[in-house]
């Protein structure tokens, strides 16, 4: 009788902790597929705020200005402009943040500087008039090359090429003397295989800022091999830009007396209308109010006049896709940039140990500080 209890025990507790681990738990663990990011565009499907612009569009407003214009009246975009017209330096933020933090790409390839991480667009020039449609992505993206997309992403895609031959010029005038003049040349389709096109424009602006001009030249080409399951492209695209500095800005007690577009930059001297030199702080209130009555009493202003900033970028693709079945797909791109330039800029006053030279005697008074022009050149 004990042995049958036992067993009877034993039978029960087996039974309790097979009802055990059949009852359904409250927490669920779902196996999921590994997933592989093999594009830079987003879809409808994608969990990502974007806004495609099409060709159509950036044509409708291609005026000379730069992309970040073009780009201006997307959501959460925001642009500035040194020269106060669109043209030259130009920044684009979006949902706030800077360029540094938005992940640029024209066919896949980074745009970003390298080592900033920002794209200085005046290096571009007239590049919307090359590219087939773009994409911007607001906050992180599904770019996978290139700069850090926090703030966002913006996807380029250059154009096509044509299969009938083709030629045009574009040309607009506006304000503060801005022009824009672009020539486009193609071959079309050349035995079936081969196709060329060429791109040149120039661009120039006095700009709304006092002494802001911008004068920019830039060029695009490529030539592709097609056929049925492969193509090869090359695309060299590049700018030369010369702007006047416009980065100081004007602060509120310099536009109240001098005006909106009163521009610092390049600030020598007030030579007064008996000939003697002023040189007033004007970065500070009571410079501001020395260099006004000077002015009221038949003063001048003098600005040197070669305060710019000069340089040339060039960029190279090589792209390169092969279909060997619909399942197998291969993309590849190599891309080279160089660039090279300087700016100089007056300087007021300034130590001459600061740039290396020794002090000096003049008329047996020992000269240690000095006004000067500052070169800074770069590659």
């Amino acid at each position: 009788m004990r042995k049958h209890a036992m067993a009877a025990c034993l039978l029960m507790a087996t039974l309790s902790v097979c009802a055990q681990t059949h009852e359904k738990d409250s927490l669920r663990v779902i196996n999921l597929q590994e997933v592989e990011v093999i594009s830079t565009r987003a879809t409808g499907t994608t969990p990502v705020a974007f806004t495609n612009v099409s060709k159509e569009q950036l044509k409708k407003q291609n005026f000379g200005q730069d992309l970040p214009y073009l780009l201006s009246m997307i959501p959460s975009a925001i642009t500035t402009s040194d020269a106060g017209a669109g043209i030259g330096y130009t920044t684009l933020r979006i949902r706030g943040t800077d360029g540094t933090r938005i992940n640029v790409t024209a066919n896949g390839i980074p745009i970003n500087d390298a080592e900033s991480h920002t794209v200085f667009w005046v290096n571009l020039p007239d590049f919307a008039s090359s590219v087939k449609d773009l994409q911007v992505q607001r906050g992180a993206g599904t770019s996978t090359n290139g700069a850090g997309a926090f703030g966002g992403s913006i996807n380029m895609q250059t154009g096509d090429f044509s299969l009938k031959p083709y030629a045009e010029i574009n040309a607009s005038y506006g304000s503060f003397n801005t022009h824009k003049e672009t020539v486009q040349v193609g071959t079309g389709l050349i035995n079936e295989h081969w196709s060329f096109d060429v791109r040149l424009s120039n661009i120039s602006s006095d700009g709304y800022i006092d002494r802001a001009s911008v004068g920019l030249n830039s060029y695009y080409a490529q030539g592709g091999y097609y056929n049925d399951n492969t193509s090869v492209k090359l695309i060299t695209f590049g700018g030369k830009e010369r702007t006047y500095h416009a980065w100081n800005y004007a602060s509120k007690d310099q536009m109240a007396v001098f005006g909106r577009r009163f521009n610092s930059c390049g600030y020598m001297y007030i030579e007064d209308k008996s000939g003697g030199i002023h040189q007033p702080e004007i970065d500070y209130d009571y410079g501001v109010k020395e260099a006004d009555q000077l002015i009221k009493n038949g003063g001048t202003f003098h600005f040197y006049d070669d305060q710019t900033d000069n340089y040339v970028q060039k960029n190279y693709h090589l792209l390169v896709n092969h279909t060997f079945t619909p399942q197998w797909r291969l993309n590849a791109g190599l891309h080279y940039t160089t660039g090279d330039g300087y700016y100089q800029e007056y300087k007021i006053g300034r130590k001459l140990v600061e740039y290396g030279m020794k002090p000096y005697e003049v008329s047996g008074e020992n000269v240690t500080k000095s006004d000067l022009v500052r070169k800074k050149a770069m590659d």
